[in-house]
């Protein structure tokens, strides 16, 4: 069953990670990079599930690169004076 929640750009989205990661899984299981395969095949089944309807697309709680520092519209932190 397909998850009616998502708009077809999303799912279009989806469809192109799946695609792509389970590629990129069988290259590293051919190169031999156990760890790198399965970090690829959880991204892998975490979109198909989305896809599915399994798992609900958190659009509001996760959103960007959770690796990347998020870019504040203004840093109220105290900033360094110049002389």
């Amino acid at each position: 069953m397909a998850n009616q929640s998502l708009r077809q750009s999303e799912t279009d989205s989806l469809q192109y990670l799946a695609s792509m990661t389970n590629e990129l899984v069988q290259i590293a299981e051919a190169s031999r990079f156990p760890m790198i395969s399965y970090l690829l095949g959880m991204a892998y089944a975490e979109a198909f599930d989305v896809l599915r309807g399994a798992r609900p697309a958190r659009h509001a709680q996760l959103s960007g690169n959770p690796m990347r520092p998020k870019a504040h519209a203004k840093d109220n932190r105290p900033q360094p004076r110049s002389a």
